[in-house]
């Protein structure tokens, strides 16, 4: 057995380190969604590695023992399951705060701050006439976004972060604002709700992390042959106890386990649990979180919350205590009965805001006057 653990660490090191096979394969095994990942055996070192990702974990700490992917259970504990009879459904639950949708305005989109027959005046152009109206020797805000501007920017970045911030610390701009220029000219801007939301998640693009706690491993690498080393199951499920079902406070979680970040604001969750089979010491469980959506391009000026349902999949693992109860101390990632894979598809990490109120507004963008962005923004409530 121990020759067996050091030929898979050996496997385990090639597939971190880049041994990148084009031809690994994911499993094909779902005969029982709920056992165990399968042993080697495949044929395919780099799959067999691949597989016993999460399981293995426990004998490579020295490889891969990054504080924050434990950070969950090191604060709040485990989870304990005194539950005797399975199945079991635990109702959804609902955070106090609901957050509200949002474009997530594309940095290589030139929205910000082009006018455009299609688009009209920019958000940051008619911010512009307004600042300047009060203070005539102001720089541009929008000539600093148009300087910055790359269209080479990758596709999926943007302002979902921000948009998952402001969506919980802050209330959703409803109806559009009317501003009389300060110059004697009487002339007027009139902010539409896409405007006002983009130049309210521009003050959030650049928050200091102070307010903000991660809790996950951000996944920066290639998935081939390997289960993406970034939030473990046992980690997402005591989070969702203590964020949601302890607490009912809203959070965000990049949904994408991969390189790419896509934040969304959750609010609610509920799950199912069940025994595994031959194995007294595992529970299977179902978790569905819930969560604002991005709109999208077309309905820029949405109001209100477009809700989406995720599924995450995974069995949960621990040792009974003195009672019986069955305190969890580890766990993997499985595909559903009904085909949902979240050994490749579950959060890559979750952020706790825990005071919304203290979150401290800072853009990237220095023309970008917050306090006169607060006061247009305060005429929208």
């Amino acid at each position: 057995m121990r020759l067996k653990k050091i030929v898979i660490l050996a496997l385990l090191a090639l597939t971190i380190f880049g041994c990148d096979k084009d031809d690994s394969k994911p499993s094909s095994d779902t005969t029982n969604p709920f056992a165990p990942i399968k042993p080697p055996g495949t044929g395919d070192p780099l799959t067999d590695a691949g597989q016993l990702g999460d399981i293995m974990r426990d004998d490579f700490y020295g490889l891969m023992r990054d504080p924050a992917l434990f950070a969950v259970t090191k604060e709040f504990g485990y989870s304990v399951i005194k539950d005797r009879k399975f199945p079991v459904n635990v109702a959804a639950v609902a955070a106090n705060t609901t957050p509200w949708s949002s474009w997530w305005y594309p940095k290589r989109d030139t929205f910000l701050f082009e006018d455009s027959v299609e688009n009209g005046v920019a958000p940051l152009t008619k911010f512009d006439l307004v600042r300047r109206s009060r203070f005539p020797a102001a720089a541009s805000a929008s000539d600093y976004e148009r300087n910055q501007h790359s269209p080479q920017l990758l596709s999926w970045e943007g302002l979902c972060d921000a948009w998952s911030i402001a969506s919980i610390a802050r209330p959703e701009p409803k109806r559009p604002v009317k501003i009389t220029l300060s110059d004697g000219s009487k002339k007027t801007v009139t902010f539409t709700v896409a405007d006002l939301k983009a130049l309210l998640l521009k003050t959030y693009e650049a928050v200091e992390p102070a307010g903000l706690k991660n809790y996950g491993q951000k996944f920066n690498g290639n998935i081939t042959g390997w289960i993406y080393p970034d939030m473990f199951p046992e980690q997402f499920h005591r989070f969702i106890e203590v964020q949601i079902f302890q607490n009912k406070r809203s959070f965000i979680i990049d949904h994408d386990a991969g390189y790419e970040v896509w934040n969304i604001p959750v609010f609610r969750a509920n799950y199912k649990m069940d025994l595994v089979a031959n194995d007294p010491n595992a529970i299977f469980v179902t978790t569905w979180i819930y969560s604002a959506e991005s709109v999208l391009v077309t309905e820029k000026n949405f109001v209100g919350t477009k809700q989406a349902v995720r599924e995450y999949n995974y069995v949960l693992t621990g040792v009974r205590n003195a009672d019986g109860d069955l305190v969890i101390n580890s766990g993997y990632w499985v595909k559903g009965p009904n085909g949902i894979d979240s050994r490749s598809n579950h959060p890559d990490y979750a952020i706790q805001i825990a005071d919304p109120t203290k979150i401290i507004q800072k853009s990237w963008n220095p023309e970008l006057d917050i306090n006169l962005v607060n006061e247009i923004l305060a005429k929208s409530y």
